[in-house]
C-alpha cells in the first residue's frame, strides 16, 4: 500500500527536477528579468512608501514647528563671580525635564517635536555677549536655573541678531565663511571637560573659555564670530552603547545575537537534522549551524587591559552617567566686504574648540559636506550654494539641516558654554556692573500708595480733601466703603487722631503770637470750621509760598515756645 502511495509523489519530484533543471540552462539574463518581474517590485514599493512616510512626517513638524513662539534672550554675565562650570552644569541637567513622551497621535498626526534650545556666544565688533534662544514656555525654567547660581545676572529679551546678515550669497555687501563641528570619534568617548583642566596642585580650574573670549575680542569694525549650539532632550538610550563597549573592554561582553536570516534557518533545519540523528545516528547541527561550540571566556583579561583601555573605558563609563542630549554645533564669521579677512579667520573657526581634544578619546572636526571650500574648479560651483545653507540653519537654529546630530552630556556643555569666572579678564564681555535686588517681604505701605483691593482711608481719620486730585487712593466721602482694612494689612499708620492733626501740612494755618510778635502769613481754610471752597488744589497747582518775617528775638532757652513748637523752627 505504501508503495503504491510513494510511487505519485516520487513522479511528482523527478518531474519538478527536471523542469527546475531546464529553467536554470536558459541565460542567466532571462532567469534575472524573471527575478526581477517576480521579485523587484518589493523594494520599489518599500521605498515608494517610506519617501511618502518621510514627506509626510517632515510637512507635519514643519507645521508644528512654525506655531511655536521663540524668545532670544541675552545675559548680562556677573561682573564678579566665583561660580564654576558645575553651575551650569545643573541647568542643564534641569533642561532635560522639557523632554515630553510623544505618542503616537502626537507624532504622526501633529508632527511634534522635542523641544530645542539654543546657546550661543556672538561677538559683534569684538563685544561679546552670551545669548539663550528657547520656546516662551520654557523662559521661566531657563530663568530660573541662571538665576539660581547668578543671582546678579541681568537677562533680557533682545532682537535677533542674525537677521542683520544677508541670507543670500553672493550679494553686495556681506561676506562669509563657517563650518559645522562633529566629533571625530564615537560619541560614546567624551571630549576634555573642566574637571581635566583643573590644577593638581591648586585645585583651581585653568578655564578654557577664556582663549575662546580672547579670540572673539579681536574682531574687528565690521566683523562678526558667531558659536551656536543647538541641545535637544531625548531618549538616553544611547548610553547603552557605553555600557556596553566598557563591558567589552573588561571582558564581560554579552554573546553575539544572530541575525535574522540564521534564526529562521534553524528553525527551518532543525527537524530535519533531530530526524536524521535519531534515524543513522549522525548529528549535523555543527555543520548546519556553524557551532563548533562556545568560545572559552578569558577569566583574566581584565588583569590584562593596557592602561590605554583602562582610561577609555573609565571615561565612557563617567560620560555615560550623565544626562546626555542630542546636540550641533555652528561656527561661522560674517564681515562686510571691507573688511572680510577669511585667511586669518579660518584658522580660528577650525581651532576655537581645539582645546577640549582629547587624542586618546575625542576631538572636534569640521563636517566637510557643508564647509564652503573653493580650492579646485569644480568646488567654486557649490560654494555659494553651502554658503546659503550654513546661513539658513544658523537663523532658522534649524535641527535638520547639516549633519546627524552628536551626543554631548551636561558636563561637556556646561564646557562649552558657560560663564567667564572672575580669573578671565575678558574686557568686552558684556556685564551687569549693577546690582539689583527685590524690596524686603513686610514693607509698610506709604500714605499716597495704598491702593490695594478693601483699603479704607476712612477707616484712618483721612478725608478726601487729604488726597490730591488725580491721584491714587482720593475718594469721596459719600463713596468711602465702610468696612474696615483687611486683618494684617501693613499700612504704615497707627494713629488714634485724624491724619490732617497728626502730620505736619505744607500749608499748614499760621498767625502764632510768640513774644508780643505775630507771623503775617497768608491764612488758608481750616480743615474743620471752614467750608470747602472752589479754590485750586495747592497740590496741583502749587502757589509762591509767603514772605515770612522772621522774629527779631530768639526766646531765652528755658522759655518754651507756644502750642509746643520747638524754636527756630525752619519754615
Amino acid at each position: 500500500m505504501l508503495s503504491l502511495l510513494a510511487i505519485p509523489i516520487v513522479g511528482e519530484a523527478t518531474q519538478a527536477t527536471s523542469r527546475a533543471t531546464s529553467y536554470f540552462s536558459q541565460p542567466i539574463d532571462a532567469i534575472l528579468f524573471d527575478i526581477l518581474v517576480w521579485f523587484g517590485w518589493i523594494p520599489i514599493i518599500w521605498v515608494i512608501i517610506w519617501g511618502l512616510v518621510e514627506v509626510w512626517l517632515n510637512y507635519k513638524r514643519g507645521e508644528y514647528s512654525s506655531h511655536l513662539k521663540f524668545v532670544l534672550l541675552g545675559i548680562d554675565v556677573p561682573a564678579i563671580t566665583e561660580q564654576t562650570p558645575k553651575a551650569l552644569e545643573n541647568l542643564f541637567a534641569t533642561l532635560y525635564s522639557a523632554k515630553s513622551t510623544i505618542t503616537w497621535k502626537e507624532k504622526w498626526i501633529y508632527g511634534k517635536l522635542h523641544p530645542v534650545f539654543s546657546f550661543e556666544i556672538i561677538s559683534t565688533q569684538g563685544y561679546i555677549s552670551f545669548l539663550i534662544r528657547t520656546q516662551t514656555r520654557f523662559r521661566d525654567v531657563v530663568e530660573a536655573g541662571i538665576y539660581a547660581h547668578y543671582p546678579e545676572a541681568e537677562i533680557a529679551e533682545v532682537e535677533d541678531y542674525a537677521q542683520e546678515i544677508p541670507s543670500e550669497f553672493p550679494n553686495d555687501t556681506h561676506e562669509m565663511w563657517g563650518a559645522e563641528l562633529i566629533l571625530d570619534n564615537h560619541f560614546m568617548h567624551p571630549i576634555r571637560t573642566y574637571i581635566d583642566f583643573e590644577d593638581r596642585m591648586t585645585q583651581e580650574i585653568k578655564d578654557p573659555l577664556g582663549y575662546t573670549l580672547e579670540q572673539l575680542a579681536k574682531m574687528k569694525p565690521g566683523e562678526h564670530f558667531w558659536i551656536q549650539i543647538l541641545i535637544q532632550p531625548s531618549s538616553n538610550d544611547w548610553q547603552k552603547e557605553g555600557v556596553k563597549r566598557a563591558k567589552e573592554i573588561w571582558g564581560g561582553a554579552p554573546p553575539a545575537k544572530k541575525s535574522m536570516i540564521t534564526s529562521a534557518a534553524e528553525s527551518a533545519l532543525s527537524w530535519p537534522s533531530g530526524l536524521l540523528a535519531e534515524l543513522a545516528g549522525v548529528d549535523l547541527s555543527g555543520l548546519l549551524f556553524g557551532e563548533g561550540g562556545a568560545a572559552e571566556e578569558d577569566q583574566w583579561k581584565a588583569f590584562k587591559i593596557t592602561l590605554p583601555e583602562k582610561e577609555e573605558a573609565e571615561r565612557v563609563l563617567l560620560k555615560s552617567s550623565k544626562v546626555g542630549f542630542g546636540a550641533k554645533i555652528r561656527i561661522l564669521y560674517s564681515a562686510k566686504k571691507n573688511a572680510f579677512v577669511k585667511v586669518e579667520r579660518t584658522a580660528m573657526v577650525k581651532g576655537i574648540l581645539n582645546q577640549y581634544a582629547h587624542l586618546n578619546s575625542n576631538k572636534f572636526t569640521l563636517y566637510l559636506p557643508q564647509v564652503p571650500k573653493d580650492d579646485y574648479f569644480w568646488m567654486r560651483w557649490s560654494y555659494t550654494k553651502r554658503q546659503r545653507t550654513l546661513m539658513k540653519g544658523y537663523k532658522n537654529r534649524s535641527w535638520g539641516i547639516g549633519a546627524t546630530p552628536m551626543w554631548l552630556n551636561a558636563e561637556e556643555l556646561a564646557t562649552l558654554w558657560h560663564f567667564p569666572a572672575i580669573g578671565i579678564k575678558a574686557p568686552l564681555v558684556r556685564k551687569a556692573e549693577a546690582k539689583r535686588a527685590e524690596p524686603p517681604v513686610g514693607l509698610p505701605i506709604t500714605d499716597l500708595e495704598n491702593t490695594l483691593p478693601g483699603y479704607d482711608p476712612i477707616s484712618l481719620g483721612r478725608m478726601d480733601r487729604d488726597f490730591p486730585a488725580g491721584l491714587p487712593g482720593a475718594m469721596a466721602v459719600s463713596d468711602a466703603p465702610t468696612s474696615p482694612p483687611p486683618i494684617g494689612l501693613p499700612t504704615g499708620l497707627e494713629l488714634e487722631e485724624p491724619l490732617y492733626e497728626a502730620m505736619p501740612h505744607p500749608l499748614a494755618p499760621t498767625g502764632i503770637e510768640r513774644e508780643g510778635e505775630v507771623l503775617e502769613t497768608q491764612t488758608i481754610r481750616d480743615s474743620e470750621s471752614s467750608p470747602v471752597s472752589e479754590e485750586p488744589d495747592p497740590y496741583l497747582e502749587p502757589e509762591v509760598l509767603p514772605q515770612v518775617t522772621a522774629p527779631t528775638q530768639a526766646p531765652e532757652p528755658d522759655q518754651e515756645s507756644p502750642r509746643g513748637v520747638p524754636p527756630n523752627l525752619p519754615i
